[in-house]
């Protein structure tokens, strides 16, 4: 009977293998000098204020707010003062992510704590951010942190070609930064405009004024009575008209008579805005839980915008904030008004209009005001064509927006471009890849993005990108 080795011979060259590495590990050990194991200091790997400052101070001397604790909240902190860092006092008075420096705080906790409604933190609705309920609004927060690392100066520009409701304004104006928005949608135009206007309006001197009105004569001025629906036919062929030309308009043709119109043109401005907010509110909550009468959400709207022109006007003052003066323009990001090298950063965030009907959104407002939807449907990036060319169709246009912003920018300016991936037809764009593969071609010597999780079980985007170009 033939005999079967083959488990001998295994045990035998495991026992092999075993000596082999006993022999590795004694030559090892000879040349190994023998220390103790040296831990590094806390500070170094615990505190992250040595982190986001490269090490150059400690959370003892500077202090970030305490809800900045994700990823890429972290790396614009780290960002904005790898830029302004050498000069804390102008930091202090420019940085969106520290809450104190040398025990003192900055003027971003002051700021910050004109809370608007639906605020988180430090980081959005606060000051005139929350007026108006525009959808796919981006954290004021972390624009000014971008502005900041860009290093654009009070002399410079910051455009936004896509400015939606203003939030690029509103933090460039408390920079005391010059920018300009600009808007293929009128009724957003106006909606800018007033928002970074009523940063400046005289609180004290509104409020005499409004103890000896009722708010309900304010609302029936704009609801209560019958206004000559005048259709307002905004000629594309004939565009960058300045906003306030457009209100100008609005006031002269499409707004009742009364004695709103008497009023300071901002003051008036403000109430329109106000009223705007209202008729959002009681358009979308309707057939729910929180729908109310119509004049409830005015009043109360109202008092809100009141509590907020109060505090802004009082921390302004006290600070000696001296807010700059955007310019808003109904215009197009496929050509701009601009000449070649004149900004010097472009701050913005292309419209989510394959995943955002931007027409729909703000009927209610552009029905008030007159326009004609059907020709700014075909503007709209992201509106035009059906299905797979509308993607085509975006595609197109995002490339030609690119364009135009290299042309724009100075040489070594930077943009910073908020985009989403969106799902279109089961199908989640990666338009951030896209425009980092576009960036050489198009003329921009550097490319970097940030990604930011979207928290939130109904959120339809997964992820937003900080797309970061320098030419």
């Amino acid at each position: 009977m033939k005999r079967d080795n083959s488990a001998q011979k295994t045990t035998f060259q495991l026992g092999l293998l075993k000596q082999e590495i006993l022999s590795a590990q004694t030559k090892l050990s000879k040349h190994k000098t023998p220390r103790r194991l040296t831990l590094p200091p806390l500070t170094s790997v615990a505190d992250i204020t040595t982190w986001v400052t490269n090490g150059a101070y400690t959370r003892k001397t500077m202090k970030l707010f305490n809800d900045v604790c994700q990823v890429y909240e972290l790396l614009l902190a780290r960002m904005e003062f790898s830029t302004l860092g050498d000069d804390l006092a102008e930091f202090a008075q420019r940085t969106a992510y520290f809450e104190e420096i040398n025990g003192y705080k900055t003027l971003h906790y002051y700021l910050s704590a004109v809370r608007g409604k639906g605020q988180i933190g430090h980081s959005n609705q606060y000051l005139t951010h929350w007026f108006y309920p525009y959808k796919g609004k981006y954290h004021g927060q972390m624009i000014k942190a971008l502005i900041n690392f860009m290093g654009v100066k009070k002399n410079g520009l910051v455009l936004d070609p896509f400015v939606g409701s203003g939030t690029t304004l509103v933090e460039c104006a408390t920079l005391g930064i010059p920018s300009i928005g600009i808007d293929i949608n009128p009724a957003l135009c106006i909606v800018s405009q007033i928002k970074v206007d009523s940063l400046s309006l005289n609180y004290p001197e509104l409020s005499r004024w409004l103890s000896k009105t009722k708010p309900l004569d304010i609302f029936n001025y704009f609801f209560g009575q019958v206004r000559e629906k005048r259709p307002w036919f905004l000629g594309f062929s004939h565009l960058n008209r300045d906003a306030k030309d457009l209100l100008t308009e609005a006031w002269a043709w499409h707004l009742p008579e009364g004695f709103i119109k008497e009023l300071p043109f901002e003051w008036r401005n403000f109430f329109f805005l106000c009223c705007l907010h209202a008729l959002s509110d009681h358009t979308y909550l309707q057939g729910t839980n929180k729908e109310r009468p119509f004049t409830e959400f005015f009043i109360r709207d109202l008092n809100e915008y009141l509590d907020t022109i109060r505090d802004t006007y009082t921390v302004l003052q006290d600070r000696g904030v001296k807010l700059a003066q955007p310019e808003v323009l109904f215009g197009s990001a496929l050509k701009l008004p601009l000449p070649p090298e004149s900004v010097d950063a472009v701050i913005t965030s292309p419209p989510y209009s394959i995943a955002i009907d931007y027409v729909k959104n703000d009927e209610h407002l552009l029905n008030y005001l007159g326009i004609d939807t059907s020709e700014l449907r075909e503007q709209l990036v992201g509106l035009k064509g059906k299905r797979q060319e509308k993607l085509r169709l975006y595609e197109k246009d995002m490339k030609q927006s690119l364009t135009e912003m290299h042309r724009v920018l100075k040489p070594k300016g930077g943009a910073a471009i908020v985009l989403g991936d969106v799902v279109v037809e089961g199908f989640r764009t990666n338009f951030c890849s896209k425009i980092l593969s576009w960036a050489p071609e198009l003329g921009f010597s550097e490319a970097e993005v940030i990604r930011r999780a979207i928290l939130g079980g109904f959120a339809r985007l997964r992820y937003e990108y900080i797309i970061l170009l320098r030419k």
